[in-house]
């Protein structure tokens, strides 16, 4: 294949998976059928079954895509980075302007429509979903450590067991942020006032105000 046509292809199928991903949204992934892609890529059934053998192929790519997305906008800016804390303020703030993104369906997919995919391609997303939940668990870890390293008198007067009640670990602050962040697309109205200039602090003063106070 010459390299016109190989990229002619990949920008037909860029365009399947966006089509797709928005009638997903919009209808929600078990009410899309392959014939609803097509008509609204004005292709026939076939031509859609040239690129993609099913419709749990398509999501399984927009899924990936969406992974990609978080990836190349959300944790390779924030790692170069070296205040932790800053590391923290930063990936809050491109993490929801991601979610919010109105170019990028494909994140509100990945995170609504999960389910629907059989076990073997559910499980290589869910490893990759893992990858940000760790590399999320360890920098608020190193946030952690930073401010009790701060505060040593603060840390020297609480005793183990008080401070075990009290401590967050950074498991369950990366899931409670993750959760707080990724269900913003239910609720988010475009026309409302809580837009991500507005969200942005206040998220972050609920991170660092509760899960660090």
């Amino acid at each position: 294949m010459s390299p016109v046509a190989r990229e002619t292809v990949v920008d037909h199928r860029q365009e399947i998976l966006r089509t797709a991903a928005r009638l997903f949204q919009q209808r929600g992934y078990d009410a899309t059928s392959m014939n609803d892609i097509a008509a609204a890529l004005k292709l026939s059934k076939g031509g859609l079954y040239h690129h993609f053998q099913s419709k749990d192929e398509i999501l399984f790519e927009i899924m990936n895509h969406a992974m990609e997305i978080t990836q190349e906008r959300v944790v390779k800016p924030v790692h170069g980075i070296v205040d932790p804390e800053e590391r923290l303020r930063a990936l809050i703030r491109r993490h929801i302007e991601v979610v919010l993104s109105p170019q990028d369906r494909e994140i509100t997919v990945m995170l609504h429509e999960n389910h629907p995919l059989p076990p073997s391609l559910r499980k290589r997303i869910n490893a990759r979903k893992k990858e940000y939940v760790h590399f999320l668990e360890r920098l608020l870890a190193e946030v952690q450590q930073k401010r009790n390293e701060k505060n040593p008198k603060t840390w020297e007067t609480q005793t183990k067991s008080h401070f075990a009640k009290r401590r967050v670990s950074p498991r369950a602050a990366a899931f409670a942020l993750l959760g707080m962040i990724n269900w913003i697309y239910q609720w988010h109205k475009p026309e409302g006032e809580l837009q991500a200039q507005n969200l942005i602090p206040q998220f972050t003063d609920l991170v660092f105000g509760g899960i660090f106070a």
